[in-house]
């Protein structure tokens, strides 16, 4: 009974493994169309031929079995013809989308070292601006002063001729530098602010960490460069998931001979008994034969 659960277990997750596989090999023939229709076609056969070779083992070994040599010579190269397909396939699919992961996670920290020189470069400018008002209060005085008779009477600070006019316009002209300090300082604060906003975000989508975490941790322990590293576990994904999809089904439902019923034995004992069935008519029919000889011959003897 258990045996039976983890078999039908195996069975299973063995099913799910080639079904994932001919979606991967799918996605990846998909992405080789240069239309929708030709794109659709080689997933089709991506797919079914996926689906094909994980059945193939099976039939190899029946026909070895049955010494059909022929057929198991054509299911033979049929199968490593789709495996090297699925292969490659499978690389194609696993490098595509750590190249892409890494891709994106490379922008990432772009983006994100761009923004940090951005804020400091803007905390570096509104460093030395000197202490000053808020806009509002600084443009209420100036509007203050431009009812102011002095303004009228310097044409507008631009002929300022007696003492009074000049330490007006002098005033005014204060006020605009302190108000200029003030726009600048207010531009440089919404700056920072969005900058760090867009440092926030990016920190939450990944940015500041290494593009391919896997592969880092490989390349500390190997000391081999990152894109070694991520084909190299594409690869091995690759032969993971095609393994498990190949020989799947031959591993977990091939019984051995030994396993196997024995039909040899009773099949014998019937042949065998067939047989002595027939030898003993056989005998029985060479034994009238004698019989009925002899007794015409005792007939002539009388006559």
């Amino acid at each position: 009974m258990l045996r039976g659960l983890w078999t039908l277990l195996a069975v299973a997750f063995t099913l799910a493994v080639i079904a994932l596989s001919m979606i991967m090999n799918g996605l990846f023939g998909y992405s080789l169309g240069t239309t929708e229709l030709n794109a659709r076609i080689f997933a089709a056969l991506s797919a079914a031929g996926d689906g094909l070779k994980s059945l193939l083992p099976l039939f190899i070994d029946r026909q070895l079995a049955d010494q059909n040599w022929r057929a198991a010579v054509a299911g033979s190269a049929v199968f490593l013809l789709l495996l090297t397909y699925a292969i490659a396939s499978a690389v194609g699919f696993a490098a595509q989308n750590r190249g892409d992961q890494a891709a994106t996670r490379d922008n990432l920290n772009v983006a994100l070292s761009e923004a940090s020189a951005a804020l400091k470069a803007a905390e570096a400018r509104r460093a030395p601006l000197s202490t000053h008002r808020l806009v509002g209060e600084i443009e209420a005085e100036l509007a203050g002063l431009r009812k102011d008779r002095l303004w009228d009477a310097s044409a507008e600070c631009t002929g300022a001729t007696s003492a009074a006019s000049r330490a007006f316009c002098k005033k005014i002209e204060a006020l605009r530098g302190e108000l200029a300090v003030a726009a600048e300082d207010q531009a440089l604060i919404s700056e920072i602010q969005q900058l760090r906003l867009e440092i926030k975000r990016a920190r939450e989508a990944g940015a500041g960490r290494p593009s391919d975490l896997q592969a880092a941790a490989f390349r500390w322990i190997t000391g081999l460069d990152e894109p070694s590293i991520r084909l190299g576990l594409a690869w091995l994904l690759a032969f993971a998931v095609e393994a498990i999809s190949c020989f799947g089904l031959f591993a977990v439902l091939r019984r051995h001979r030994s396993d196997r019923p024995d039909i040899t034995g009773p099949w014998r004992l019937v042949r065998k008994d067939t047989d002595t069935q027939a030898i003993t008519g056989v005998r029985g029919k060479r034994l009238l034969a004698i019989d009925s000889i002899s007794d015409s011959g005792e007939h002539r003897s009388h006559g």
